[in-house]
């Protein structure tokens, strides 16, 4: 295991006593969020309920159980630690973290397993289809749709076998330009592996320093460079997946037209078939050099049509994030006052780039010269939709601070401000539909609660079918009932995306959250595929269960 769990904060992300500093503009901020949710930030902090104010139900593991677990994992790879179960018991989405603020943690798992060879992960899933425990898959934990919540709807004893001292690079192979991992390994680790080599696989989701290879494929993830590098499905070459009936290996190759790719059983399983315990993927130079431009469009509409004409160039931009007009003026109000001061905002609102601007992120990575000509010929397209370049001193404080953005969620709950996100893939024809409808659904749900809330949007993974939009949406918590106040937001985006077809989610994945819309997406009979898949892997239905099919 690469990280301690007891240096990690178990009710929030990341690090213990990491906090987002708002570029120095808490305050500014603060007043911003007042003033747009008309509510008043209170001056008494509602911090989180501590590690020592929380009681946790006994393991329901006799002894024996735990002797016979102990001897399969030697060396520390069993724990009943409080701490531990605790931390296993969710994973990071608002629900989970509203949960564990309060305290209220009714179903932590029974026990804490750390393997450290798919050997010892076959002789677990073995003893736990023998037993009837059920078995959670877990990674970094970084699941945001409850995909690790330690439940089981048959009120078995829950492991939760945690993959992270399985983190070794077990091959490189520098003429096929591929490396072979274990599941287990953090972001960070994996590229330090490559580094030496000159080589990285250049995926970088937001959660990068908290999750893992395994989990990124069982997510079927995307990185900050999917439009250059492509999502972890495209990088994925080949994979084992041990169920509680043997090793399910895809081939190590290129490409076959030998039937279905079994790939696409692991990827996207979600812990439900079995535990991800390796994965080959596909690995590129480390590119000399990147640059980010920041372009200011009248609307989101030009923005848009920018985007989607760079994408028809064929150019591989690795950045290409276009905000539309209300998150725009939320991170202005971030930035506080030298936002307008740098980019002339001011003067620029009375030619046309009001109320409704947005700013895009157009960059890209590799050789010097290269980069300096995509850019440029991206900048073309942009001018033609009457993008403004504002040049790139305002894209390095993103760069720069691109993974610490999950703390503000965790800050502003001490405010009694809630932050969630929703992501989805649509066509281009639809996307307008799409946004129009679930950010209307948002508002229209908690204006119905008596509040107010801000509703942002983002295109950042993008093809030339279509693209991901990406929302988050702050309200006014209520303290008194956190879920049951969630509850009905969360059900209305959803269900106003699914009524226009658009895909349960991008990259986050399903777990509890999404599954009630997968039906729409998929199908009857698909489902009924998928699940015949899980009888012959899984017959006693111990792995993740309750998690993706509805």
């Amino acid at each position: 295991m690469s990280i301690n769990r007891n240096k990690l904060k178990f009710n929030g992300w990341g690090w213990n006593g990491q906090h987002y500093d708002f570029g120095n503009h808490k305050d500014t901020f603060l007043n911003y969020l007042e003033q747009s949710l008309d509510t008043k930030i209170p001056k008494t902090l509602q911090l989180a309920k501590a590690f020592s104010e929380i009681n946790l139900p006994k393991s329901r593991l006799s002894k024996t159980d735990l002797s016979q677990l102990e001897e399969l994992l030697p060396n520390d790879g069993l724990t009943t630690d409080d701490y531990q179960r605790l931390y296993h018991s969710y994973g990071k989405s608002l629900p989970d973290i509203l949960r564990f603020r309060n305290g209220d943690v009714s179903n932590p798992p029974d026990a804490v397993l750390y393997p450290r060879s798919e050997e010892q992960v076959q002789k677990v899933l073995a003893l736990a289809a023998k037993e009837k425990w059920a078995v959670v898959p877990f990674g970094g934990g970084s699941s945001v749709v409850g995909g690790v919540e330690t439940i089981d709807p048959d009120g078995r004893p829950v492991l939760t076998l945690d993959t992270t001292f399985m983190n070794r690079m077990l091959n490189l192979d520098i003429e096929s330009r591929s490396a072979t991992f274990e599941a287990g390994i953090y972001g960070p680790d994996l590229e330090k592996c490559l580094e030496p080599y000159g080589l990285s696989l250049g995926h970088y989701p937001q959660s990068f320093e908290f999750s893992t290879l395994g989990g990124w494929v069982a997510a079927r993830s995307s990185g900050q460079q999917s439009n250059h590098y492509g999502d972890i499905t495209d990088m994925l070459i080949s994979g084992n997946l041990v169920s509680p009936e043997g090793v399910l290996s895809s081939w190590n190759g290129p490409y076959s037209a030998g039937g279905p790719d079994t790939n696409h059983l692991v990827a996207g399983s979600e812990g439900t078939l079995g535990v991800i315990t390796q994965s080959t993927v596909q690995v590129h130079p480390i590119p000399e050099s990147h640059a980010i431009n920041v372009v200011l469009f009248p609307d989101f509409e030009t923005g848009t049509a920018a985007l989607r004409d760079i994408l028809g160039e064929g150019l591989k931009m690795s950045y290409l994030r276009l905000s539309d007009e209300d998150e725009t003026a939320t991170y202005l109000s971030m930035g506080g006052n030298h936002w307008y001061q740098d980019l002339g905002l001011g003067a620029l609102s009375i030619v046309g780039y009001g109320r409704n601007r947005c700013i895009m992120l157009v960059g890209t990575e590799g050789a010097p010269k290269k980069v300096e000509h995509d850019i440029a010929c991206a900048l073309k397209i942009c001018k033609k939709q009457k993008g403004l370049n504002l040049g790139r001193s305002a894209s390095k404080n993103w760069h720069r601070d691109r993974f610490l953005h999950p703390y503000m969620r965790d800050d502003l709950l001490d405010y009694g401000i809630a932050t969630e996100t929703h992501e989805t893939a649509v066509s281009w024809s639809k996307l307008s539909t799409v946004r129009q409808k679930a950010k209307q659904a948002v508002r229209q749900t908690v204006a119905e609660q008596g509040n107010k809330c801000i509703v942002m949007s983002h295109l950042s993974h993008s093809y030339t079918s279509g693209t991901c939009i990406y929302f988050i949406f702050m309200y006014p918590l209520n303290q008194a009932d956190p879920i049951g106040q969630w509850k009905p937001i969360k059900q209305a985006i959803c269900e106003s995306i699914s009524k226009v077809d658009g895909a349960v989610s991008h990259h986050h994945g399903v777990g509890l959250d999404h599954k009630a819309w997968l039906t729409q997406e998929k199908g009857v009979l698909a489902l009924d595929a998928i699940r015949s898949v899980k009888n012959r892997l899984d017959p006693a239905g111990i792995m993740n269960p309750g998690k993706l099919l509805p």
